[in-house]
């Protein structure tokens, strides 16, 4: 096995849950008689800060603030997460490389005891080592959580995957010094993703091979 450790990012890489997202901002969108986006329109558009993103599909953050648009979001996004799936062959990946013996974390930009909960939810939580989430829920990024843990882990970051669906995820895994994977049909377009000049696959049954090749 070419890596020691792996990182997962969880919305978008592991739980499928871009079209959620999606319709809970065109709720929000229509609610202000704003245009509606698209999932399309969803992952050519979303960036972090977050707050940038919604400034980006028409929502004006210094009239409104970005903290109450965050809680409007997360409060209906915390009412119909548990309709969205994982993404097709994420049990069985996080089965074989635990059988593998290969330590296994997942590092989010989802604020942490909800992403306890919804790992709990999927019965994830035996495969990861550790669960590292945001102490807010206004995702502005995972840089300086990842910087902390590579930091105490004892192991060459040159051996260590991340695997996620989106640009930051890429640029955490930069700043990290650590290898990265990126998997299309998240949150970033597939486009969007080939930028950062790493691997980009299209599924997890993809990610399965290239880990085990």
């Amino acid at each position: 096995m070419k890596f020691k450790h792996i990182i997962w990012d969880w919305n978008g890489t592991l739980w499928d849950d871009a079209v959620l997202c999606t319709e809970i901002n065109n709720n929000m969108l229509r609610r202000r008689d704003l245009p509606l986006i698209t999932v399309d329109d969803y992952r050519d558009k979303l960036v972090f800060p977050i707050s940038d993103y919604y400034a980006r599909i028409g929502f004006d953050c210094e009239k409104e603030g970005y903290e109450a648009l965050a809680h409007e979001y997360i409060g209906e996004y915390e009412k119909l997460r548990f309709d969205c799936p994982l993404r097709t062959g994420a049990v069985s990946l996080l089965k074989e490389l635990q059988d593998s013996h290969i330590p296994q974390a997942v590092l989010s930009a989802y604020e942490h005891n909800a992403l306890v909960v919804a790992l709990t939810y999927y019965d994830l939580m035996d495969y990861f080592i550790d669960v590292i989430g945001l102490d807010d829920i206004y995702a502005e990024g995972k840089v300086a959580n990842g910087l902390k843990y590579i930091q105490k882990l004892e192991v060459n970051p040159a051996e260590v995957l991340f695997i996620g669906d989106t640009i930051h995820d890429f640029e955490v895994a930069q700043a990290m010094g650590v290898q990265c994977v990126l998997v299309s049909g998240g949150h970033n377009s597939k486009a969007r993703l080939k930028t950062c000049g790493v691997v980009v696959l299209d599924s997890l049954v993809e990610v399965r091979q290239y880990v085990f090749s």
